[in-house]
């Protein structure tokens, strides 16, 4: 196994950390939450970036690195429903987007073809760690500051247009993966 997909089973390591810092409340959780998501972020540009400028892209790497951006994130998601953010729609379509475009990986798969990520997904990621992030940053801030309440109405209404945002981009980058993979599922 070469470097970038050791990072990339790294970074799924991190998610059961990234659960008990979120969800075990001790002082300064969320602080401890919010490095272990940045560094899990950033494992993803590292594992990128060494596999293309190393000529280390392997189809395992093209299949795990995506999945394991998936996993990240939508622990984190469920981490927000779990202490009172209702983005449940909003995971519903983003869920619905992974769904459709793992069973075209999976359908390429049987043909012997590999479906990398592309620009629309890759945004789409970006904009979910980014929002998710923001998140987890506003969480840790609250928490060193007992002034700060952050169940105020701001934090709310950030979360809930952040996360429409990215669920409609997720909707479209859904689109683009489907247009892209017919060949794969249509029925001859």
């Amino acid at each position: 196994m070469n470097l970038p997909n050791k990072i990339t089973v790294f970074r799924f390591c991190c998610i059961p950390f990234l659960l008990a810092f979120s969800l075990i409340e001790f002082k300064y959780h969320w602080v401890f939450a919010l490095i272990v998501y940045f560094v899990a972020c950033m494992s993803d540009k590292v594992d990128g970036y060494i596999a293309r400028k190393n000529n280390l892209v392997t189809d395992f790497g093209k299949l795990m690195d995506p999945l394991s951006d998936k996993s990240l994130v939508f622990a984190a998601y469920l981490i927000f429903v779990n202490i009172g953010w209702h983005t449940e729609l909003c995971i519903m379509i983003m869920l619905a987007r992974e769904f459709l475009v793992a069973g075209i990986r999976m359908a390429a798969a049987s043909t012997g073809e590999v479906v990398a990520a592309n620009g629309f997904g890759k945004a789409k990621t970006f904009l979910q760690m980014s929002t998710t992030g923001m998140v987890f940053l506003l969480l840790a801030i609250g928490e060193g500051n007992a002034d700060i309440d952050m169940t105020t109405s701001w934090l709310n209404i950030y979360c809930t247009i952040a996360f429409w945002v990215v669920s409609v981009v997720t909707a479209l980058s859904g689109i683009v993966y489907a247009k892209d993979g017919w060949h794969l599922i249509k029925t001859k």
